[in-house]
């Protein structure tokens, strides 16, 4: 396939794409926190995303939205513990369980990295019509929506 073919220009732009967001990820990362790595991020706002109905999220549920070992997924619960951003509270379908919830702090942390994120994109697209937008939008679901 030619680099020159849609999907090869979509390739190398999507290659493009995810490099910059991996560097981003470390300089947000430590927005919230200045002891808080790329990876401690990302398991952060997937604490947020499952905890999102008021309980908390399992580390194995977090494991497997992240694809990471249980083992790495416990060393990086333990840093964010320490860090102060995440708490453990009983699972209330299992006593012998425990989940994690964002600490106020950690929520707050987060909601202040959400929005430098948005303000430094929003200048980015600053020249971009609100329709484009849209559609970028519009289509990266569906390329999430449709990723296995």
């Amino acid at each position: 396939m030619s680099p020159q073919s849609p999907l090869g220009e979509l390739e190398v732009e999507l290659t493009r794409l995810l490099r910059r967001a991996r560097s981003s990820q470390h300089r947000i990362a430590s927005e919230v926190h200045p002891d808080l790595d790329a990876s401690g991020y990302a398991v952060l706002v997937t604490v947020r995303d499952l905890a999102a109905a008021g309980g908390g999220a399992r580390g194995g549920d977090i494991s497997e939205v992240l694809g990471l070992h249980k083992s790495t997924m416990s060393r990086n619960l333990a840093v964010l513990e320490e860090l102060g951003l995440i708490e453990r509270i009983p699972d209330p379908l299992d006593a012998r369980a425990r989940q994690v919830r964002l600490t106020p702090e950690g929520d707050e942390a987060l909601d202040r990295s959400f929005q430098g994120r948005r303000e430094r994109l929003r200048q980015q697209l600053t020249t971009w019509e609100t329709p484009d937008i849209a559609e970028l939008a519009r289509l990266l679901r569906l390329l999430n929506d449709t990723a296995g």
